[in-house]
């Protein structure tokens, strides 16, 4: 499938979803895998829980015989889209080789129009995605291969982490510093003890997980939300994610008794706060609040860059310091 121009020759070859696990683990690649949920055992995982009904259509993009990215696409009834759903997958991208985008969608966009496909749909595009980076490279976007269409479909918050956990504070709003502070002095003061602390070798965070859902169906709209599927979902990506070295729980401990975990991703100095339940007796002393700080102690203790909460617009994330990300849909129409 050759696509090209007077100034480089472009390529693209068809890939498998197997593929990708090669790719990422090519001694010497300089692709750049954007975050957790572009990685081969994320997609994996999605592709074996939800991709019935859709077609792989993966495509790796090469210029003069160099691979310059990845396009880990999927069709149905004609419409191509990046494999996952923002319904699981907070943000979805391609994966590229850095200051390459430019290249890669010259090469990528045409060559599947010549394929037939008319449009391609993108959720879950953060502002630093790379279909963003080479629209902007582009004079502003007059040259650009095809019309492209946003609309903004949600927000995430992220919080960029300093040097202390003192700073975390300072950077508070009084009154959340305070609140902070003394739902943390009612857990110590309220209990006989507590304890937080990460689960993460591989084989205790298998054998967390059932404990994890038992937290999660405590709530009737998380156990409404874990479905069988759903459910088996969930079990795959952690086994993989953990196999990968990426899955963490951060533990709530009151008096000895599991009363809060959250699940979530370390990847590229980035804590990714994927999903957290707590039982409901621990409600009155902010359980489920203070495993969520707790991991930002963690995060900062562990010298981490950023703590994404990822999306969602609840109020907390703000409330403990999460600066608002737009996410949006752009629809690629070739």
């Amino acid at each position: 499938m050759p696509a090209g121009n007077d100034k480089m020759a472009f390529e693209l070859k068809e890939e498998t979803i197997s593929a990708l696990r090669d790719y990422y683990t090519a001694e010497g690649s300089a692709l750049r895998w954007p975050h957790v949920f572009a990685l081969p055992a994320w997609l994996e995982s999605w592709w074996d829980a939800f991709g019935e009904g859709y077609n792989p259509c993966l495509r790796s993009v090469h210029a003069d015989g160099l691979l310059i990215g990845l396009a880990p696409l999927m069709e149905r009834e004609g419409e191509l889209r990046l494999i996952g759903s923002s319904d699981v997958c907070d943000y979805l991208d391609f994966i590229i080789r850095p200051d390459r985008e430019e290249a890669f969608f010259q090469a990528l966009l045409p060559g599947l129009k010549e394929e037939g496909f008319k449009r391609l749909t993108l959720e879950a595009q953060r502002p630093d995605a790379s279909i963003f980076k080479s629209f902007a490279a582009e004079a502003g976007g007059s040259d650009f291969p095809a019309r492209l269409e946003f609309r903004r479909e949600n927000e995430a918050f992220e919080l960029f982490l300093p040097g202390s956990w003192e700073d975390y504070l300072a950077r508070l709003s009084k009154k959340q510093r305070h609140e902070v502070r003394r739902k943390l002095r009612r857990l110590g003061r309220e209990t006989k003890s507590y304890d937080y602390h990460v689960i993460e070798e591989y084989g205790a965070v298998r054998d967390f997980i059932p404990v994890f859902f038992e937290l999660l169906q405590d709530h009737p709209e998380k156990a409404e939300f874990l479905t069988p599927g759903m459910e088996r979902y969930f079990r795959a990506l952690i086994d993989n994610m953990a196999a990968a070295g990426l899955a963490r729980f951060g533990l709530l401990e009151i008096d000895g008794s599991n009363a809060a975990a959250v699940l979530y991703f370390d990847y590229r100095e980035r804590i990714n706060l994927y999903n957290s339940g707590f039982l409901s007796a621990y409600r009155p002393l902010s359980a489920g609040l203070l495993s969520k700080v707790l991991l930002i102690k963690e995060a900062i203790e562990r010298e981490r860059r950023v703590y994404d909460f990822l999306q969602g617009r609840e109020v907390y994330k703000s409330r403990l310091g999460g600066i608002a990300v737009p996410v949006y849909r752009v629809t690629v129409n070739l």
